[in-house]
């Protein structure tokens, strides 16, 4: 038994050695991306400290919470692909990798509620693009329904693995500088919009997309006050300086609608706390 024990611990401590190795490595990884600085928030508002983060500002017109050390534009197309982010940094943070996150996004919950909201705030909609697809689960579920899709993944090789494992069409770029289908009925993106460099640009380009009465549901983090820190436990997930440039407080979620050319039907829901829900829709 004694010996038993000590073999247990020998292969515990051997396990935990090699976590620590690559988890060291791929933090080594991360650490070679070039960031540049900002001191505007998207809407052009002035920064003020943010005291819970260092890599952080608010905006003092609009409320957003302001990534002042963004990677640069060209290392966001290097950060997304699927060896650096849907291996390495999922792998990092904790979260399956894309092989294995549609049994993930369905037994968790996120799947049936994405498709609740599309069912109570666009029910008579049959097209539907879908920004930052990930392992295209969401695109599978509603092609078995009826819908005619398609998606979009920043890199050529996800874009390929995707439409491979879904059957369905997957466009590869940075939206909204990518070709995609419009007069669609549906937009969809979720935990995406806080990742973008431009979100005005993006929700723009969500409009362009939707055919008039059509809809958009976007899920991202929402600081409504609610929380100190804000968004609670989750406050280190949400304000993760590498991925996430902008994060939506105060009257942001107001201002950047207003901008877009959308209207808001709903501001309100939220799928767990850091996972806020817009519906929006082209008048």
């Amino acid at each position: 038994m004694r010996l038993r024990s000590v073999l247990g611990r020998g292969r515990r401590l051997c396990r935990s050695g090699w976590r620590s190795i690559r988890t060291a490595w791929y933090q080594h990884r991360f650490a070679g991306i070039r960031r540049g600085t900002r001191d505007r928030c998207w809407c052009g508002g002035p920064l003020l400290p943010f005291q819970l983060h260092a890599s952080y500002g608010v905006c003092a017109d609009c409320g957003t919470y302001v990534n002042r050390v963004p990677p640069v534009r060209d290392e966001l197309a290097r950060l997304y692909t699927l060896g650096l982010y849907w291996h390495a940094r999922q792998r990092l943070k904790g979260h399956p990798a894309i092989e294995l996150r549609a049994n993930n996004d369905r037994s968790d919950g996120r799947v049936g509620y994405w498709l609740e909201l599309i069912e109570r705030y666009a029910p008579h909609s049959v097209t539907a693009l879908e920004v930052g697809c990930g392992s295209g689960v969401l695109l599978a579920e509603l092609a078995a329904r009826g819908y005619r899709c398609a998606g979009v993944e920043p890199d050529p090789r996800v874009a390929a693995w995707v439409a491979h494992h879904t059957g369905q069409e997957v466009r590869a770029g940075f939206f909204p500088d990518v070709d995609v289908p419009t007069e669609n009925d549906l937009f969809l993106a979720f935990d995406v919009l806080e990742h973008s460099p431009d979100p005005c640009a993006f929700l723009r380009g969500a409009a362009a997309v939707l055919r008039p009465g059509g809809v958009a549901i976007l899920q991202t983090p929402i600081d409504r006050g609610e929380l100190d820190p804000p968004f609670g436990q989750s406050f280190r997930a949400v304000f993760d300086d590498l991925e996430h440039l902008f994060v939506l407080g105060g009257r942001a979620p107001d201002a950047l609608t207003a901008r877009s050319g959308l209207t808001v039907v709903s501001a309100g829901e939220a799928w767990r706390v850091g996972h806020g829900v817009l519906v929006l829709s082209k008048p």
